[in-house]
């Protein structure tokens, strides 16, 4: 995004946030900040980007209480493989009538040890597994993969997670409804826009959102040359998950923004309904995860960390540490569903994520959630502890512990998600947007190394628009072409910190302000929030209520 203000208003600025320091207030940044009337003020560039609202993350939407549901069946552990006992009992829940609020209710695992031999699937909307506790003498669910199951070699492919919830397929675009969207250019955090023809759509319609990304925008973000190697990028296209809010003549009104620009020279853009064979209303919750591995696999080899085995000089020998790769890699894998929750778990020992939300999937929360003591080789493809390639989702108060990537998206579906209040300690390499355009992403209050960067040849562009807010780390942020990156109130040095040698240094930086102090508010995420739906809404989303803005 081109800097859009004019010189008298950036020192006006400038002077404001300096007063501000010297009365030990909190200072400000120039693109969104408190106004008069103590509403947040977006300053927008020359082509109308600005700073998008990112409060839509979340279960339902953002600022919706996780509800409680009612226990309709209790179970507890046995001796040997619990695994055919659960899976039965989640397909006989399953097969209940959902309530008015779509839940056929919850599983209570009452405190213990359930050994698992299998993986668990939840297939079905409404279905919740509730356990008593992550402490030692909670609900605790082990999973041991089976010597004839296991995966040869490491890496994350290939393998369920020990807990599933998968609809069976996703939402589905109906290109017979498909409008032209006729304006030029369809800026970053807009939420209105003009189709051909809108009067096939209503409001509450269910609709995608397509940006089209052609040869000449893969060219002008330089993802077609030799710079990329094997994974020289092609034209795609990115979908945006929405409700129709108004029509107004031609005129679409949506719930969420989008968060990268829509522009005719690259494709432009189209509207359309689609049908939806999503599960929702499904969560975990009250429990511990254990990947049971062998003791006995060790190795001394950290590998090259971000690079595999691509360039051996890198890899280096350190001390000795558990790395068996035979073994469950997720905890809880989140595909092709809405509305659904992750809360009150600790994982153990899981090679790669603790929660993975795949891509197609929307508005799902995470939240106090720990990770400790991953068992893996520690390099590429490995420890995502909390990985979201979904869109509208929030991760919050989660702790990563010796996680590589340990708060990372993946993919251009991946999109108006937001990691809040979150730490990692120990970590191998950087929480970021790791690969292909992942874009409109919200990292607020987030305690670790951070990246929002060009990728070295293997990945190029990771992500774009991009928003650090008042984290704290070391950090890197570089601007893309067509696009930016930001980093507002970040507390730590401004620098590569995992493999300086491999990364392109000679890409521009990003919009870098307030380094060392943080600014206000404190949470951009919980301002807006607040800003779109009222105290009541960051209340139920806060662990204590209480916190101030």
């Amino acid at each position: 995004m081109r800097n859009p203000f004019q010189p008298f208003a950036v020192a006006a600025l400038l002077l404001a946030c300096t007063a501000g320091r010297s009365q030990g207030m909190a200072p400000t940044t120039s693109l969104v900040y408190p106004g008069v009337n103590g509403r947040l003020v977006y300053v927008a560039d020359s082509l109308g980007n600005k700073i998008p609202d990112f409060s839509n993350a979340g279960y339902r939407g953002g600022g919706v209480p996780i509800p409680t549901v009612q226990a309709k069946a209790t179970v507890w552990p046995v001796a040997g493989d619990n695994a055919a006992r659960l899976q039965q009992l989640i397909d006989s829940i399953s097969a209940l009538p959902p309530d008015a609020s779509g839940f056929r209710g919850a599983i209570l695992l009452k405190m213990g040890q359930y050994l698992l031999e299998k993986p668990l699937y939840i297939r079905k909307s409404g279905i919740i597994l509730r356990g008593e506790g992550t402490g030692d003498i909670g609900t605790i669910l082990i999973g041991r993969m089976p010597k004839e199951a296991s995966p040869k070699g490491g890496g994350r492919g290939g393998r369920p997670a020990l807990i599933n919830i998968a609809g069976e397929a996703g939402a589905k675009p109906d290109e017979n409804s498909k409008q032209t969207i006729t304006d030029a250019y369809v800026p970053v955090g807009a939420t209105s826009f003009s189709v051909a023809a809108a009067k096939a759509f209503k409001k509450g319609d269910r609709v995608l959102v397509r940006r089209m990304g052609n040869a000449a925008w893969i060219k002008a973000i330089g993802a077609d040359s030799a710079t990329v190697g094997r994974n020289r990028w092609q034209p795609f296209d990115i979908h945006y998950d929405r409700t129709i809010t108004e029509v107004k003549g031609n005129t679409i009104t949506i719930d969420a923004p989008i968060f990268c620009a829509i522009e005719s020279r690259w494709g432009g853009g189209a509207l359309m309904r689609y049908t939806d064979e999503r599960i929702e209303q499904a969560g975990i919750e009250n429990l511990r995860g254990v990947s049971e591995y062998d003791p006995s696999v060790r190795t001394r080899t950290y590998g090259n960390m971000d690079r595999d085995k691509l360039d051996p000089k890198y890899q280096y020998q350190g001390e000795e540490y558990f790395s068996d790769e035979a073994h469950y890699f997720n905890f809880i894998n989140i595909s092709n569903a809405r509305n659904v929750w992750v809360r009150n778990i600790t994982a153990l020992h899981f090679g790669n994520s603790v929660v993975q939300v795949n891509a197609g999937s929307k508005w799902v929360t995470v939240q106090d959630c720990e990770s400790w003591e991953p068992v893996s080789i520690r390099m590429g493809a490995r420890r995502f502890t909390y990985q979201v390639n979904g869109q509208l989702c929030l991760v919050q108060r989660c702790f990563s512990q010796k996680g590589r990537h340990s708060f990372v998206l993946q993919g251009h579906e991946a999109s108006g998600n937001v990691f809040l209040d979150c730490k990692a300690v120990n970590p191998y390499s950087t929480s970021e947007p790791h690969n292909h355009w992942v874009n409109g992403v919200l990292y607020d209050n987030v305690a670790a190394p951070l990246t929002a960067r060009y990728w070295d040849f293997i990945i190029g562009w990771a992500g774009a628009n991009i928003v650090f807010w008042n984290c704290e780390g070391d950090f890197l942020v570089q601007r893309p072409p067509t696009a930016q990156n930001y980093s507002f109130g970040h507390v730590g040095l401004n620098a590569v910190i995992f493999n300086a040698g491999l990364q392109d240094l000679t890409k521009p930086g990003g919009h870098v302000e307030s380094m060392d102090a943080h600014v206000a508010p404190r949470s951009l995420y919980r301002t807006q929030l607040r800003e779109r739906l009222g105290t009541e809404a960051v209340a139920v989303i806060a662990k204590n209520a209480g916190n101030s803005e």
